[in-house]
């Protein structure tokens, strides 16, 4: 009997086990399924800025919002900021305003601009972060123009100026070339001048006023300016006849850095004789030893040069100069086949000397293109001019 009685207790012990054990998985499955999800740290901080009494813990909280690199499109954040913009602590306003240049909500596009906006006209001391707000938002909106181009007209402030610069440089439009013009010409900030040429760089189209303003700047004694306004021309002037008239001041310099800079403007422009920079190229070329001067000098050639003896001549001497870096003889070769038209027998037999002997497959192949580009140009000028085929036999001198 009494093993009878234990042998019930122990069925009953093992169907409880058994019977237990699903359900107790059961009862943790669903404990573990209703768990309240991880908020965002992002939240966490907007909350503790919207909440905190604590000024020290809103300012850190508002500080990992201005730094923090993605995106946010929670309302809840982005409503924190819209309030704290205006916060009376002037560290937790700043770090806002930085904050919303990552807010991406699209149907807070409009709403976000206003306070913006607002708190622009309201406080002078951040509009200089303001202004960043708006480029890392890429507010190229009308509003936010016509505001920072009134702000332009009026203020002193160098840092101010210079960031709205900054702004007009990546989103400005016609309606911004003039009052940049008018900046550059009332500033004596070279700084000031520098951005205004660099903005009317990016957003020009070429524009008279534009060139003229950067002819003019080409007389600065600041050599920086002088190269960004050299810059600028190469962009914006590859059409304009002044474009010459403005290099012909720097190609004269004897900074080898705006030389430089007068060389790269020369050669992104079309075809021009200009006897007055010819000149200066083919003393360049006689008296420099730097590779990169000679390259571009002789490359310029080919755009500016006047055809003269003097050019002929020293591309001839250059392209037989064995000693001489073989992009140097590449450019002489090219440009000689454009300049030596009026008499072109004996530019013809060194250029097809270098042809079948230079060792180079590259000085080979530019010698056959300047040949090919010789013998257009003297079929051209002997077409037009039938009396230049009697001159043809005259040629330059040959250096000794």
């Amino acid at each position: 009997m009494m093993l009878k009685n234990i042998s019930l207790v122990c069925l009953l012990s093992c169907f409880i086990f058994i019977s237990s054990g699903p359900a107790l998985a059961k009862r943790k499955g669903r404990a573990r399924k209703y768990y309240p999800p991880l908020t965002h740290p992002a939240v966490l901080w907007s909350r503790t800025l919207s909440q905190s009494q604590d000024t020290e813990q809103r300012k850190i909280a508002a500080f990992k919002l201005s730094q923090y690199s993605q995106s946010i499109y929670q309302e809840e954040i982005i409503n924190t900021l819209l309030k704290c913009i205006s916060d009376p602590d002037e560290h937790i306003k700043v770090f806002c305003a930085k904050a919303m240049g990552k807010a991406s909500s699209r149907s807070k596009i409009d709403s976000i601009r206003k306070v913006l906006l607002a708190q622009y006209k309201q406080e002078p001391q951040l509009r200089g972060t303001l202004v960043r707000t708006f480029i890392a938002r890429k507010d190229n909106s009308p509003s936010t123009q016509n505001t920072l181009l009134e702000t332009l007209k009026e203020s002193s402030d160098s840092e101010e100026i210079l960031s709205i610069v900054d702004y007009f440089e990546q989103f400005g439009s016609s309606q911004s070339i003039e009052p940049l013009i008018t900046l550059y010409q009332k500033t004596d900030n070279t700084k000031i001048k520098r951005a205004a040429v660099k903005a009317l760089s990016e957003k020009g189209q070429g524009q008279d006023s534009i060139v003229s303003l950067l002819t003019q700047c080409l007389d600065s004694r600041d050599t920086t300016l002088v190269l960004t306004c050299l810059s600028a021309l190469q962009i914006q002037a590859k059409k304009d006849s002044k474009t010459l008239i403005a290099v012909e001041k720097t190609i004269g310099s004897s900074d080898p850095d705006v030389v430089l800079a007068s060389l790269e403007v020369i050669q992104s422009l079309p075809e021009t004789p200009n006897s007055k920079i010819s000149e200066r190229l083919v003393e360049l070329i006689s008296d420099s030893s730097d590779t990169e001067i000679l390259e571009k000098s002789m490359l310029a050639l080919g755009v500016c040069g006047d055809f003269s003896e003097a050019i002929v001549t020293t591309l001839q001497k250059s392209l037989e100069k064995k000693d001489l870096e073989e992009g140097v003889r590449i450019s002489a070769a090219l440009s000689l086949g454009k300049q030596a038209g009026k008499f072109p027998d004996q530019p013809k037999t060194i250029l097809n000397e270098c042809k079948s002997s230079s060792s180079s497959e590259s000085l080979k192949t530019a010698c056959q293109l300047a040949i090919q580009e010789l013998e257009v140009r003297t079929k051209k000028l002997q077409s037009n001019n039938p009396d230049s085929k009697s001159n043809s036999n005259s040629e330059p001198k040959k250096d000794s």
